[in-house]
């Protein structure tokens, strides 16, 4: 009889013949379904209990609906007072609307004066300079 196996990582059963087995230096062996289990449990490290596609995933959340259902199927017995709810806000119309502030993003900047108009653009020195006779 072929032994069944089940995913070390998400939990899913292993078909005969498919999947990676992995051995660690100490001896452990982990059982994977898929290349994506083996790189989420050993090159990333992650918790199959806290990765949400995974059967282990599901099966912690369900188990904990049931514990919160039962803690509910309690309160019910001893009925208390309803959490007060706040009254929704009328929106306001858009004419009666104050502008938002403008945000301030980064340090700000100086204004740059303008610059004077030169004889010469290209060449400031040229005018400052005077001409020079040999």
């Amino acid at each position: 009889m072929v032994e069944k196996r089940n995913c070390s990582f998400c939990g899913n059963a292993i078909e005969p013949g498919t999947g990676k087995m992995y051995i660690r230096k100490d001896g452990t062996v982990y059982n994977f379904c898929c290349n994506k289990c083996k790189k989420n449990s050993v090159d990333l490290g992650r918790v199959s209990r806290r990765t949400r596609w995974t059967t282990r995933y599901a099966e912690l959340k369900a188990s904990s609906l049931k514990r919160e259902k039962a803690a509910e199927g309690a309160s019910e017995e001893a009925p208390e007072e309803k959490p007060n709810t706040k009254p929704k806000k009328k929106p306001v119309p858009r004419e009666s609307r104050k502008p938002a502030p403008a945000k301030e993003s980064g340090p700000v900047k100086k204004p740059v004066p303008a610059k004077k108009p030169a004889e010469d653009d290209k060449n400031p020195k040229a005018v400052a300079q005077p001409d020079k006779a040999k």
